[in-house]
């Protein structure tokens, strides 16, 4: 899977950039004009503005894209952020994640020492705010928005992932590709629908950018498609691709130059490489967070929301990536992957956030599908990968057949929760069928 996405980046033309794109295409995609006029009436009150997060490379790298747009292109200070804890939480945003900071059993603006130790932090006030979720919204419960408007707090949702069941979530304004056929932006990151927006929200209220500022925020966003495994057969996506390349090529910013000193790479930056160098660090924080003895991921978000380098915080990165390495092979020790027709799978006591790096490498052993488990007390949680299939049409076709389970995702990459272990078995059944 990966070797193909390396042989796909390196298939990049120079071509690729004069493909011409118009920001007002954005606004077709659901509620853009909505979204715009409540992002604009927000800033014009000077209300806070919270970013809803998520815990992948995509969802880090989208909310530091905002933070860095908020504070750097528009100066605007009065702005936090706010990312689940994959290990404990469950995905996305949720009614318990909020009253969570509501009631001060978490705190936003906490940094870390050399040593990872949690230092700092206040309390976080939903009154009178906006609420924007950078890559989650899709799947997100009416419950959130509804807390939100108690608080006097509109939501906007913008996020790529499938909907359940057809269904849009409560919200004040969604901006999704999925809901619009009239824009040329079909196939992209989380991040780079936050990305289109924000820079939406800068043409139309004539917000002079600096070239360097721009070339920042398309770095964010290029590391989100990597990080996320877009689809780079799509112009936008290898256009936006390529102009991260040349930036990284000619002037790579100080926050991620302090990764590659931190990692002590021999070789000198290479876009084909990106995945196996940057975005490794990255995801291992988000993997392992909410195991005791890891960082958030707002270690991540505050190292890529400045250009400026900071070594304490790369040096963190690299550590975990090293502690995830020695975590996935300590579990690998005591699975033995089934093979059952096209489907090879294994589980069992197993954190969360490595179920997707093991389906992963499930997958490149063999088979068409591969699956992740583990128990999550009576139901059965698991991380489900493809070559080819889609699994969210899977998704559907085990729904249809009786089995009671949730999920969301993507076409090759998604996450699943059985409710019982029948539910789970006969899904098992259905997988191994697969052709």
């Amino acid at each position: 899977m990966l070797e193909a996405f390396r042989a796909h980046i390196e298939s990049i033309s120079k071509e690729d950039g004069t493909h011409k794109f118009s920001l007002d295409s954005v606004l077709e995609m659901g509620e853009g004009h909505k979204a715009l006029e409540l992002l604009a009436d927000a800033i014009k009150e000077q209300r806070q503005i919270i970013i809803g997060g998520d815990y992948d490379c995509d969802g880090m790298s989208g909310t530091a894209l905002a933070l860095y747009f908020f504070k750097e292109v528009l100066h605007y200070p009065n702005i936090n952020y706010i990312i689940p804890r994959r290990n404990i939480d469950s995905y996305g945003m949720s009614e318990e994640l909020l009253q969570a900071y509501a009631s001060q059993e978490r705190l936003v603006k906490t940094h870390y020492n050399s040593r990872g130790d949690l230092l700092g932090g206040k309390p976080l006030d939903f009154k009178d705010s906006l609420f924007l979720t950078i890559d989650n919204g899709a799947t997100i419960p009416d419950e959130v928005c509804a807390f939100l408007h108690a608080h006097n707090t509109p939501l906007i949702l913008s996020d790529h992932h499938e909907f359940l069941e057809g269904r849009i979530p409560a919200c004040d304004a969604f901006v999704h590709p999925l809901l619009g056929e009239k824009h040329p932006f079909k196939g992209i990151s989380g991040a780079c629908v936050g990305y289109l927006l924000l820079l939406a929200y800068a043409k139309h209220t004539k917000v002079k950018m600096r070239l360097d500022h721009l070339h920042y925020l398309q770095v964010l966003a290029g590391l989100s498609t990597i990080g996320d495994m877009m689809d780079l057969s799509m112009p936008y996506n290898r256009q936006l691709v390529q102009r991260m390349d040349h930036t990284l090529k000619t002037a790579m910013p100080n926050s991620l130059k302090a990764l590659y000193l931190a990692q002590k790479y021999q070789n000198p930056y290479k876009l084909s490489a990106l995945a196996w160098d940057i975005i490794p660090l990255i995801n291992a924080v988000g993997r392992l967070d909410g195991i005791e003895g890891f960082c958030h991921c707002n270690l991540v978000v505050d190292l890529l929301a400045t250009r400026e380098a900071n070594p304490t915080y790369a040096a963190l990165l690299v550590q975990t990536n090293q502690k995830r390495k020695e975590c996935i092979q300590e579990i690998k020790k005591n699975l033995q992957p089934t093979q059952k027709g096209a489907l090879i799978y294994a589980g069992g006591q197993i954190p969360r956030g490595v179920l997707g790096m093991l389906a992963n490498q499930f997958l490149e052993s063999g088979g068409a599908v591969a699956l992740c488990w583990r128990f999550e007390n009576t139901s059965i949680e698991a991380s489900l990968r493809s070559k080819e299939a889609d699994l969210m049409q899977i998704l559907s076709q085990l729904k249809e057949r009786g089995i009671s389970v949730q999920g969301g995702g993507h076409k090759q990459a998604c996450g699943l929760v059985f409710e019982t272990n029948n539910d789970f078995q006969h899904a098992l059944k259905i997988l191994g069928a697969y052709k």
